[in-house]
């Protein structure tokens, strides 16, 4: 017992690290915070993509949003399946070589936050989707009886309500985003993880991996918190009997 606490709680061990091992985290934080704002607003875009050309009353229309809806699909379908791993080292791999100046610049820490913003766009897409579907398609049609066109019935009537109804899984994706910056320590971006395995290949000892897993629990916690209290307000609104973990 003694040699498994030595190897997991060790302050003395972990305590010159400490200070890297802040920064490394504050590197995730802000990875993290990135890649939430370009999924949150890709995902948007192709969720509304995917309901592209509904009520459209010309030949034209339905084409067109036939067209719109399938690059969408397509998108979804695809980074849905891929492994975000994959598309870090992918991007990672092969940017600095292609002749395209904006993209050849990308510093891995660029490179991090658009990917997992890529990838996780997909998954919050179907989230949006799933938040658009359940508006009552009565209001739609009220909406359109009134005047309003395709677009602004979506952007006026559908979409603010379903973005109300999605924040509990939109926040739920996030905190799982967030453990999944993990993952760009393989393409030497020096977040938490990588700082923590670079000192314990010097140590031989593992506390600052415990460490750095206190990171991550002093801010997740809070949000799944929030999150449980989210879940039961909307369960009180509707009427249901809310269920919150102690």
């Amino acid at each position: 017992m003694d040699e498994v606490i030595r190897q997991y709680f060790d302050w003395d061990a972990a305590r010159p690290y400490f200070g890297d091992l802040a920064r490394g985290f504050w590197v995730t934080i802000q990875i993290a915070l990135l890649a939430e704002l370009i999924c949150l607003s890709l995902g948007m875009v192709l969720a509304v993509m995917r309901q592209a050309g509904h009520g459209a009353t010309s030949t034209a229309g339905r084409i067109g949003g036939k067209v719109v809806r399938g690059i969408a699909i397509v998108y979804i379908n695809v980074f849905r399946a891929i492994p975000a791993l994959l598309v870090l080292v992918l991007m990672a791999g092969s940017f600095p070589f292609l002749p395209i100046p904006v993209i050849k610049d990308l510093t891995t820490f660029q490179i991090a936050f658009l990917a997992l913003g890529i990838v996780y766009a997909a998954y919050i897409a179907e989230v949006y989707r799933a938040g658009i579907e359940s508006v009552d398609r009565g209001q739609t049609e009220a909406a359109r009886s009134l005047g309003m066109s395709s677009n602004q019935t979506m952007r006026l009537i559908v979409v603010p309500q379903a973005v109300r109804r999605v924040l509990p899984p939109l926040m739920n994706d996030f905190i799982a985003l967030t453990k999944d910056v993990a993952l760009v320590s393989v393409i030497a971006v020096h977040d938490v993880v990588a700082v923590a395995r670079d000192a314990q290949s010097v140590t031989f000892n593992s506390s600052t991996l415990v460490v750095a897993a206190g990171f991550y629990l002093a801010f997740t916690l809070p949000l799944i918190w929030l999150l449980d209290r989210v879940i039961a307000r909307e369960q009180r609104r509707t009427g249901r009997v809310p269920v919150v973990n102690p």
